[in-house]
């Protein structure tokens, strides 16, 4: 049975979606920024043979994307991960079907056993399909889960007017590498940028020692002491430790919507 608050309804003509589930919809579509249409819904039991029972219960949800060009695909699956979703994009080459999202939203109580299963193989960087091969969508929202992501989200309705500091779209204070490339080699700065370079300069000096009392018209040479740390040093554990998700969390930071740290040689 479906939870009594949450029970099926029917929205854009399509029934058996619960609220909690459609309420995870919405806010992907805000993130995404575009409309989502969807093709299956939940509690389907038998509706779908190729779906191998995913959707007998509550939570998982299929959207149309053969229309969507490869970009807006993209960022959708990202924006349904982001808010707690178990999420990829399903391809004709991986089986009789057009192209279409598939989405498990993880935590509903009335998932079936086959899309417990794919929340469980997702959870492991897998693609829920039969073969169990590797996760072809974004990687870095894992863990995330939709009390999460209305915590996050409250908090960042709190952040102070006049805060310019870099933050995902989660409004949690993050870093890109790209930025901090950007900041090494600029020294005069001011705005975003400036931010960015201010918020670079105090967590590397955190993660070293030695950079204590750099200030901060010494970032430039404080990201180069970086750079070897992260691709010059050998293995230990420092660097075996020094991926972008352990540098952003170490000192407090969230990560960026895309990991665009480097991988290690």
């Amino acid at each position: 049975m479906a939870w009594q608050e949450d029970f099926p309804f029917a929205h854009r003509g399509r029934t058996n979606v619960n609220r909690r589930t459609w309420a995870m919809i919405e806010a992907a579509e805000r993130i995404a920024d575009f409309s989502f249409v969807v093709t299956q819904g939940s509690y389907n039991k038998g509706g779908v043979a190729k779906s191998a029972g995913t959707h007998d219960g509550g939570g998982v949800v299929d959207l149309r994307a053969r229309d969507l060009t490869p970009a807006r695909r993209g960022r959708a699956v990202v924006a349904l991960r982001m808010v707690g979703f178990a999420a990829w994009l399903r391809t004709p080459s991986q089986g009789d079907w057009p192209y279409h999202i598939h989405a498990v939203a993880k935590g509903d109580r009335d998932t079936s056993r086959e899309a417990r299963a794919q929340i469980a193989s997702y959870l492991k960087a897998r693609n829920g399909l039969s073969g169990n091969g590797r996760d072809d969508g974004p990687p870095g929202h894992y863990n995330m889960t939709w009390d999460l992501y209305q915590h996050l989200h409250t908090l960042a309705a709190r952040v102070v007017p006049g805060d310019t500091r870099p933050r995902n779209s989660m409004g949690q204070l993050c870093l890109s590498y790209k930025a901090i490339q950007y900041a090494g080699v600029h020294r005069a700065m001011s705005g975003v940028w400036g931010a960015h370079r201010n918020s670079a300069h105090r967590s590397i000096k955190a993660l070293f020692p030695a950079l204590k009392n750099a200030p901060d018209t010494s970032f430039p040479e404080s990201w180069m002491h970086l750079e070897r740390a992260v691709h010059r040093n050998p293995p230990n554990a420092v660097t075996d430790a020094f991926s972008w998700y352990w540098f952003v969390r170490r000192v407090g930071f969230a990560p960026p919507d895309v990991n665009d740290w480097p991988p290690r040689p």
